[in-house]
């Protein structure tokens, strides 16, 4: 038995379907990684009763997080921080002592006033000097 060979090719590609591959490359987009987002647990809250700010999908080589009241990142509306590496939590002038930071991003509110309702926004820092601010809200009711 001789060695097998297979056929000459005879492959015949039409324009249409040249087109059509042309156009699935130039218009297919890999898919993008989710979007940061903050959920208030619960998203309405009384006062006297906590509220966990929550955050879903944090991207990959996350190095830290800085929490703001508010939708302005500066000093005066600094919360608190977490840096990960060192587990190190660090206060800010926005700091009432009701605030607490875990590894996973979120933050819980204590013991709510009327002072603490509305929006809160969190720094993401990744390794490489990368950085994303995502805004979340919640609403304060009177029972």
């Amino acid at each position: 038995m001789g060695p097998l060979s297979a056929p000459p090719c005879t492959l015949h590609i039409t324009w249409k379907e040249l087109l059509l591959t042309a156009s699935l490359l130039i218009f297919w987009n890999p898919p993008t990684s989710a979007q940061v987002t903050i959920e208030a647990q619960p998203t309405k809250v009384s006062e006297g009763k906590d509220v966990l700010l929550l955050v879903h999908n944090l991207p990959q080589n996350v190095t830290g997080y800085v929490w703001y009241k508010g939708q302005i990142m500066d000093l005066y509306h600094y919360i608190t921080a977490y840096i990960i590496d060192t587990e190190m939590i660090i206060v800010g002038p926005a700091y009432s002592g009701r605030e607490t930071v875990y590894s996973n991003a979120s933050l819980l509110i204590q013991n709510v006033t009327q002072n603490d309702t509305g929006s809160y926004m969190i720094q993401i820092t990744q390794r490489g000097d990368k950085t994303k601010g995502v805004t979340g809200h919640y609403s304060l009711y009177r029972e």
